[in-house]
């Protein structure tokens, strides 16, 4: 092979692995997956996630995921959702501390990363294959906690 050729090769051979860091970036990016399964978008160098854990990975991608966020700005928090300070019945539970609790105790997660139930408001979603998300905000610690359950 003459120069050229391996030049071209290797100019080809770098294109795709950037495109592919750059794939792999964006679909592994949490707020991405939030996008694409709930249609949420997370405000954007305002949230910071210091936590998370999940089920094992599974071929049809259901399982527990549980995500725990900083923010820097409260008043676009609020924005996000229509909050609810009552607990509410979820699918499978009577409130949704109790499916919190259990899908985190499932996930194994240590009580220390728990919310502050009596500190949260919440928002609550489901979808048609009985699919939850529930998100909480503490506005004392400043912290987001969003747990998905998918079926």
């Amino acid at each position: 092979m003459n120069k050229k050729k391996i030049i071209v090769v290797f100019i080809i051979i770098i294109i795709f692995s950037l495109l592919g860091i750059i794939i792999y970036n964006n679909l592994s990016n949490y707020s991405n997956v939030l996008k694409v399964n709930w249609n949420i978008e997370l405000p954007k160098n305002l949230v910071k996630e210091i936590y998370s854990a999940n089920s094992d990975s599974s071929f049809h991608g259901d399982g527990i995921r549980y995500h725990i966020f900083s923010y820097r700005n409260e008043n676009k928090i609020e924005e996000l959702f229509n909050w609810s300070i009552e607990e509410k019945e979820t699918i499978f539970y009577s409130s949704y501390s109790e499916s919190v609790n259990n899908w985190l105790n499932e996930i194994k997660v240590s009580k220390e990363n728990y919310p502050n139930y009596s500190n949260c408001k919440y928002w609550y979603n489901k979808q048609d294959d009985n699919s939850e998300i529930i998100i909480l905000w503490d506005s004392i610690k400043d912290r987001l906690y969003i747990v998905e359950s998918f079926l």
